[in-house]
């Protein structure tokens, strides 16, 4: 049987921090390793039980070193902690730490960059509206979008009411709707998911207009409607669909018949109890 690199990368990491090995100890009990922080942490904290076999004869004394797992540790290419964040490199685990401190895709940087390009775009908007720089409508959309991720939603409806050419554009329409709905405005929001409703060409995004005009119209308690909306999205994915967007509507739909029967139930009156003549 051939290990493959994940096979290999839970052998190589501690139970306790869920990381990679450090200064590797192994239980003489199950022979599980273990960073010696962690285990040395773990006894201090418990009655001599071991994490992995619950041995209660475990002490400190009595771990092993392993010398041949850190340093096969020390020299295997792991890929970035950041790798979801975009970083590619693959770093030897001797380097891991400097690594984490250094890379350019760190949460920190990141979030670093984002303020500063935040704090550029917003300075961009200023001059523009000062009439000392011109943008076109494709930068103020980007503009929009940006506002928008960061949660900025009067910078974002700023740039997208200068647009010259917003009424046949879906995409400035729907984040129109995203800006009025997240600032609580509903009957505007409505109004121009109906009105991209009109413009969108396939089922996809249909089916997330009439989901999202769904939710507002369940905030706004018109369940009926709300109903309507998200039946309508049903019908439109295919029969043998078992997408997360299906579950949600499905979701959405048990949740609004609970709401309706609640509601019911509180506008039957209350019968007199009979009384004997």
């Amino acid at each position: 049987m051939t290990a493959t690199k994940n096979d290999i990368q839970r052998l190589i990491e501690c139970c306790i921090c869920c990381d990679y090995l450090t200064d590797v100890r192994e239980t003489p009990c199950c022979h599980q390793l273990f960073c010696y922080s962690c285990i040395q942490s773990w006894l201090k904290k418990t009655t001599k039980n071991c994490p992995r076999c619950r041995s209660t004869t475990l002490t400190e004394q009595g771990l092993l070193k392993n010398i041949v797992v850190q340093r096969f540790v020390d020299n295997l290419q792991f890929d970035c902690p950041n790798a979801l964040q975009g970083c590619s490199l693959k770093i030897a685990r001797s380097d891991l730490v400097k690594h984490k401190r250094l890379c350019l895709y760190s949460p920190e940087k990141l979030a670093n960059k984002q303020r500063l390009k935040l704090d550029e775009s917003r300075s961009l908007l200023l001059r523009f509206k000062e009439g000392k720089t011109f943008i076109t409508d494709k930068v103020l959309f980007d503009l929009a979008k940006l506002f928008y991720d960061e949660h900025d939603c009067n910078n974002a409806r700023e740039c997208l009411q200068m647009i010259k050419d917003q009424d046949n554009s879906q995409g400035i329409i729907i984040l129109q709707a995203k800006v009025e709905r997240d600032t609580n405005h509903y009957d505007k929001a409505l109004e121009l998911y109906s009105k991209a409703y009109t413009l969108v060409k396939s089922n996809s995004q249909r089916i997330e207009l009439l989901s999202a005009k769904g939710h507002l119209l369940s905030k706004k308690g018109q369940y009926e409607q709300a109903k309507d909306a998200f039946s309508q999205a049903l019908d439109l994915l295919p029969t043998d669909d078992d997408s997360q967007m299906k579950a949600e509507i499905l979701n959405a739909l048990g949740l609004i018949a609970k709401k309706c029967s609640d509601v019911s139930k509180k506008q039957q009156p209350e019968l007199e109890p009979v009384r004997n003549p």
